[in-house]
């Protein structure tokens, strides 16, 4: 009913998964969707981590990184910079509240850039939303 709203989240949804550009050299897609994957995961919201396991395998994500993302515990993917990812992104959806200035240094250490942090934070805050949308859509009746 809201036509505007649609093409904006479809809109951010692209700018979020498909980005161009210095955005995609720096968090890479792939990393994106397994951070989507983990956010989704805690959810229990089963259509949104199977969207989010798709587009990871899409984007060249292995089975067993895919497997070990979305159970929930310690990230150990092999790769330094996504591990920490996961780490802050376990943070900023259970404990927000806790995140502090040591947390983003810590980003840093692990090789994340400016732009990669950024890219991070709006893949959590992106997922979140849409969470709670299709929370809502449910709880109204609108989805299955």
């Amino acid at each position: 009913r809201k036509p505007e709203l649609i093409d904006q989240l479809e809109a951010y949804y692209q700018a979020v998964f498909a980005p161009t550009g210095p955005s995609a050299a720096e968090f890479p897609p792939r990393d994106r969707a397994l951070v989507a994957l983990r956010v989704a995961s805690f959810t229990g919201s089963g259509t949104v981590v199977a969207w989010y396991r798709d587009l990871a395998l899409q984007h060249g994500a292995d089975e067993s990184v895919i497997a070990q993302v979305a159970s929930g515990g310690d990230p150990e993917t092999g790769s330094i910079a996504l591990d920490a990812a996961l780490i802050h992104t376990d943070l900023l959806t259970q404990h927000p509240v806790d995140a502090t200035a040591d947390d983003l240094a810590a980003l840093k250490a692990a090789g994340l850039t400016p732009g990669a942090i950024l890219a991070l934070s709006q893949t959590v805050a992106f997922v979140s939303y849409q969470l709670r949308l299709v929370a809502g859509f449910r709880a109204i009746g609108e989805l299955g």
